[in-house]
């Protein structure tokens, strides 16, 4: 017997996007000629600019295209909220997290989810990404972030591909997975609400951990539309004093999987320079310190000493750290100037 799936989209201020993600949605059925998308669950977050409005819009039909659509209304809570909400009413065999100012390809994702789901014991399937940077209404540059194997796996063989993996940044989004509600339900787990960094990678780790099988395809489904401004992990950033409070949680959800010290250090080093981008120079210092004190509480030194970035910060050189800062900022945005205005060559 075929499979339904809940999309679950949590909406804030798309007004411009927000018909296409529900299209490119509800176009699968269509591809597959059955009702394999069964429902679509709209979250409107609080939103101001006529999104909300947008959402009922299409519950005036009840059905478009074969899926139900349900519309929540909430006061703004954020993203993970939002999608808790949406779990809470899902009633499909299977989830899929979908952005509201992204799309899927729709052919691609029917061609998966009818050769993947027909009585197939995967808990959770994984599917590229392309991410598309626009300038105003025109792509400049677009990445495709693959997994790096296709097929099905189980979950030994999962914990030793885990550093592939994450390598791949397939894990860090929540919205390339598609997860067996059942193995959501069964052992509660839910977003934590009270982070707004990093969220999608914790939940994920979490989920994964409880999966038997999983299965991986190396096309390019889900199409992430980036905006021109890409300092927003930076910003958020900001709002946390100090990294580890980050990074502490991700360990936590690595356990089950074996844990991995080249994903905790991989990632410190990633929220550093994001953190350093806007930092001042006694935030920086602390970065440093709270690096410093990590490092020698994990025993990491011998791991760190080859690695210029990761010295710096150890040795807490942080003018150094600033004066790379400056440099890198020139650099990208000659970078970016170039690649609005001809593209970008590895495109093309």
């Amino acid at each position: 017997m075929m499979k339904t799936v809940s999309v679950i989209i949590p909406v804030f201020n798309s007004k411009d996007y927000l018909k296409n993600c529900i299209e490119s949605i509800s176009a699968v059925n269509a591809h597959t000629k059955t009702t394999i998308i069964g429902e679509i669950v709209l979250v409107d977050d609080g939103s101001t600019d006529g999104s909300g409005e947008i959402c009922d819009s299409f519950v005036n039909g009840n059905v478009y295209q074969g899926c139900s659509i349900q519309v929540i209304h909430q006061e703004n809570k954020g993203v993970s909220a939002a999608r808790n909400r949406g779990l809470s009413i899902a009633s499909g065999d299977f989830v899929l997290f979908i952005d509201s100012d992204d799309t899927v390809d729709s052919s691609k994702l029917a061609e998966l989810l009818f050769t993947a789901m027909q009585d197939q014991p995967f808990d959770m399937i994984v599917f590229g990404m392309s991410f598309e940077y626009y300038s105003g209404n025109r792509i400049y540059r677009r990445e495709l972030l693959l997994p790096p194997f296709s097929g099905q796996i189980t979950h030994e063989e999962l914990e030793n591909s885990i550093v592939r993996i994450f390598s791949t940044n397939m894990i860090s989004s929540l919205c390339n997975k598609l997860i067996r509600k059942s193995i959501i339900d069964s052992a509660v787990i839910l977003l934590r609400e009270e982070m707004f960094l990093y969220e999608d990678l914790e939940f994920s780790l979490r989920l994964m951990a409880k999966c038997k099988s999983l299965y991986f395809s190396q096309e390019p489904i889900y199409r992430y539309r980036q905006s021109s401004d890409e300092g927003n992990a930076a910003r958020r950033l900001k709002r946390i004093e100090h990294i580890p409070e980050i990074v502490d949680k991700i360990e936590d959800a690595l356990i089950p999987l074996g844990g991995s010290e080249d994903i905790l250090l991989s990632l410190y080093l990633v929220l550093a320079r994001e953190k350093i981008s806007l930092a001042s120079k006694k935030e920086t210092d602390t970065v440093c310190a709270d690096f410093k004190n990590w490092v020698d509480s994990h025993k990491l030194f011998n791991r760190v000493r080859s690695n210029e970035y990761a010295m710096l910060l150890y040795g807490i050189r942080s003018l150094r750290l600033l004066i790379k800062r400056t440099k890198t900022r020139i650099r990208h945005k000659v970078a970016v100037s170039v690649k609005k205005m001809i593209g970008d060559f590895r495109t093309q």
